[in-house]
């Protein structure tokens, strides 16, 4: 069985993680109140529907409890992202990634069962100021729990010494995973008698604070950021699938394609169907 994903809202955030799911062998289910969006990727997900706002009894009736995560990206809309939370994780969703835009809210989103938080801007602004600041500093990567990952050029200091030589474990409290040669365009494996000559790119990781120091970046440039906790049919919902003809049925619109085959005991999420009414969450 595919594993089964889904996006209740397609944002700029939660649209690039559709596309990059799409180049990927998972079924996928997406909820927005956008119909133009849903329209432009209902062929190419195994359900889709249009929605301005869901109540607890659509959630259980669209997302199935069993789905392996679910990501909700409706940052413009806290209360909504906050009570959608708040349902998958009573409906038994296991892992459940919400967007937020400040840390109160993502303080909130955790309290009513997000597994993990995603701070769009902030985690953007965190990997491209270091790069700014720092002269030798080409990518900057946050990994949690007060880690980072970075492209840094090799410092002059430790030009025409070896990997041994220079032990930047122990003298800069970093480890350096890959280099790339100075006359190379990618990352390879090295041993320890390799030569670091200017130019030479190191792949390192450590404390955010040694990654700063050894590349010259400040650590204000990198503040610590809120970490995640781990852990009837309805009127104005409208459910449109690939490959559809329409229906009508209590009075909401519902395109259907054909029947996913598959004897899994987890119900395909192409066969799902709104069967009960669904009142709406927030009215007109």
């Amino acid at each position: 069985m595919k594993k089964q994903f889904g996006l209740i809202g397609l944002g700029k955030f939660g649209r690039r993680v559709l596309e990059e799911m799409l180049l990927t062998d998972v079924e996928i289910l997406i909820i927005d109140k956008d119909e133009e969006l849903i329209e432009q990727y209902k062929n190419r997900v195994e359900a889709a529907y249009v929605a301005d706002a869901l109540k607890e009894e659509a959630i259980a009736k669209i997302v199935p409890a069993t789905i392996d995560a679910v990501v909700i990206d409706l940052v413009d809309k806290i209360e909504v992202s906050i009570l959608v939370t708040n349902y998958l994780k009573k409906h038994g969703v296991r892992q459940i990634i919400a967007t937020a835009e400040t840390d109160e809210h993502g303080e909130i989103l955790e309290l009513v069962g997000a597994t993990q938080i995603i701070f769009p801007n902030k985690e953007a602004a965190r990997r491209i100021t270091p790069t700014l600041i720092s002269a030798t500093l080409f990518n900057y990567f946050p990994i949690g729990s007060g880690l980072a990952m970075a492209e840094v050029e090799v410092p002059a200091k430790y030009h025409s010494k070896t990997v041994i030589d220079a032990n930047l474990r122990q003298k800069a409290q970093v480890n350096v995973i890959a280099i790339r040669s100075h006359d190379g365009d990618h990352f390879g494996f090295f041993g320890p008698d390799y030569l670091f000559q200017p130019g030479d790119v190191l792949l390192i990781v450590g404390e955010e604070h040694s990654v700063n120091l050894f590349t010259g970046t400040p650590d204000h440039a990198t503040p610590q950021r809120t970490q995640s906790s781990p852990t009837g049919q309805a009127n104005g919902v409208t459910k449109v699938k690939a490959g559809a003809a329409e229906a009508r049925e209590g009075g909401v619109r519902a395109a259907t394609s054909a029947a996913q085959a598959g004897g899994d005991k987890r119900r395909s999420l192409s066969g799902f169907s709104i069967r009960a009414r669904i009142r709406q969450l927030f009215g007109p």
